[in-house]
């Protein structure tokens, strides 16, 4: 009898069995890497792992696909520093794309941040905005987030009473 909890969520079975894998072998091959070997890892960590979770979570739609793209750049990050400098060929074509990836994250999180400011500034408390925050948000951080915004929406009203037309 399997788990039912293991079943909805095997994914954290799997990819650290893949990422133990891929640390192994890349300590047995005590830095004389191949491009045969380069590319092995790069695929496990790059492509299989955020695939993986991709399907293991595709019914959550497009937060998966952001997540899975997430774990791509994590996984080139950790491809680049397995493999030594001097035995990188493949590596040099890729990396770049961590940085694409990592832009497109940013400006995902800068949306988030932007909808929690524009709530809070327009009115509405705390509680309100981290109530309406995205649900790929943690609640805490959300708290977090529209407590900030709070703060400085009171600091932004003080220095308008302040310096502002009387």
């Amino acid at each position: 009898m399997v788990n039912p909890s293991l079943r909805s969520h095997w994914f954290f079975l799997v990819a650290p069995l893949v990422v133990a894998v891929d640390l192994w072998v890349a300590h047995a091959a005590q830095g004389r890497f191949d491009r045969v070997l380069e590319a092995g890892l790069l695929f496990d960590l790059a492509v299989l792992v955020p695939s993986l979770y991709w399907l293991c979570y595709r019914n959550r739609g497009r937060r998966a696909a952001v997540r899975a793209a997430a774990l791509a750049c994590v996984g080139i990050w950790a491809a680049v520093k397995l493999v030594p400098a001097d035995e990188q060929h493949l590596m040099h074509y890729v990396a770049p794309l961590r940085y694409v990836g990592l832009a497109a994250l940013i400006a995902l999180e800068a949306a988030v941040v932007i909808a929690i400011y524009r709530s809070v500034f327009a009115g509405n408390s705390a509680a309100q905005a981290a109530a309406s925050a995205p649900e790929d948000l943690p609640p805490w951080a959300a708290r977090l987030m529209a407590m900030e915004a709070a703060f400085w929406r009171k600091a932004w009203l003080v220095i308008r009473r302040v310096f502002g037309r009387r």
